[in-house]
């Protein structure tokens, strides 16, 4: 009677995964799994008890009381084992279940705090340098530019002149894409943020917006155009349209002769950080306000789409073949995909470090991580 009860236990623990499987997918539930295993370990224990002992000395020493609440108190903790177990994984993979992403790496020189892709070039900002990295699945390092400037911030390039542009808290430098010749001061004042289209630079020089004219040196077009707060992104969409991505804001300026005009703008609720263009879209990643996608078809009135904010918070944001990818720091790095009804999470790949920083390139993503100071070439494609 005690061994079949006790078979009968084990038998309903164990088979406990089986149908939780079914219902919920691939993962069995760690509850019922580890309950299972509790239930074994200690149903194993009362074998060996019950054919060991086999006298009455009082209390719950018999084998009919023995092995049952052994085995019940086994299969109990460890169905709470596996319920924290649970708990856990439903925080992590709230959101996005989990994937993983293959490619290579390359260890860092220094801390990296940002990633901008150009041509076929990789440049990654430190705290004390620029990594200049050949974009391509070998990762070659191709030399540390700004070594020792201090308090680096957006970085440029422009590969045709052979010129990479540093923005600090005290200039813009210039400085040989190739090469260690010493670089130069090119521009007196805080630089938040950069984009080259070829023949202009685009400034963001705090609160305003400067264009610059590329040549043997930096010749300034005209006055600054003023914000309302700090410019922190900007990127050419052509060579007459730029958009200016601040603190609180996504504005589109026209291009005219050496000036800016404002056709429209869209604001938002927390603070914005970085920005992407993808044909018609701009992605926009906003911290603790998460991402959002916005029509930017007519640059007088861009759209909001809609916002998506699994993420505690979302450093950057890149797009490729349209899927997007959310580098949200110590979770990890968000696959998303862009659908009628909004933002469809695909996946959450943990295995990649502190994300900082992610950028795409037409055959792979590439991001930052802070963790393993690490730079890592994806393939897009999810496992």
């Amino acid at each position: 009677m005690t061994r079949a009860f006790c078979l009968a236990l084990l038998l309903a623990v164990v088979a406990q995964p089986l149908d939780a499987q079914q219902a919920q997918g691939s993962r069995v539930p760690r509850k019922w799994l580890m309950a299972g295993v509790g239930a074994l370990a200690t149903g194993v224990l009362a074998t060996v008890y019950a054919l060991s002992f086999d006298e009455d000395i009082g209390g719950c020493s018999q084998i009919a009381c023995v092995v049952p609440v052994t085995v019940g108190l086994g299969a109990f903790v460890g169905y709470l084992i596996g319920k924290e177990m649970d708990d856990l994984y439903a925080v992590r993979y709230g959101h996005a279940p989990p994937v993983d992403l293959r490619g290579r790496e390359l260890p860092l020189a220094m801390l990296p705090n940002d990633l901008v892709i150009r041509d076929s070039t990789v440049l990654v900002s430190g705290s004390e340098g620029v990594e200049v990295v050949r974009a391509g699945p070998r990762l070659e390092r191709l030399g540390i530019r700004a070594r020792g400037l201090r308090g680096i911030g957006p970085v440029a390039a422009d590969e045709r002149r052979d010129l990479l542009f540093v923005g600090s808290a005290v200039g813009l430098y210039r400085f040989p894409l190739l090469g260690d010749d010493p670089g130069t001061l090119a521009y007196a004042n805080e630089i938040s943020a950069l984009s080259n289209d070829g023949s202009r630079l685009a400034l963001g020089i705090g609160p305003a917006v400067q264009l610059a004219r590329i040549g043997d040196s930096l010749e300034v077009d005209s006055d600054p155009v003023p914000e309302d707060t700090r410019v922190v992104d900007l990127a050419w969409q052509g060579d007459s349209l730029l958009w200016v991505l601040t603190e609180e804001r996504l504005a589109g300026y026209a291009r005219e002769g050496d000036t800016l005009r404002l056709l429209g703008a869209l604001p938002f609720p927390t603070l914005a950080r970085r920005f992407v263009l993808d044909d018609t879209l701009a992605l926009v990643a906003a911290g603790s306000g998460g991402v959002y996608a916005v029509d930017i078809r007519d640059p007088a009135a861009p759209i909001e789409l809609t916002n998506w904010s699994g993420a505690r918070f979302a450093y950057d944001v890149a797009a490729l073949g349209g899927t997007i990818y959310v580098a949200a720091g110590p979770e990890g790095l968000y696959i998303l995909r862009l659908a009628a009804k909004g933002f469809q999470p695909i996946g959450l790949s943990r295995g990649v470090g502190f994300v900082a920083a992610v950028a795409a390139s037409p055959q792979a993503i590439y991001l930052l991580d802070r963790t393993g100071i690490k730079l890592r070439r994806l393939d897009p494609q999810p496992d």
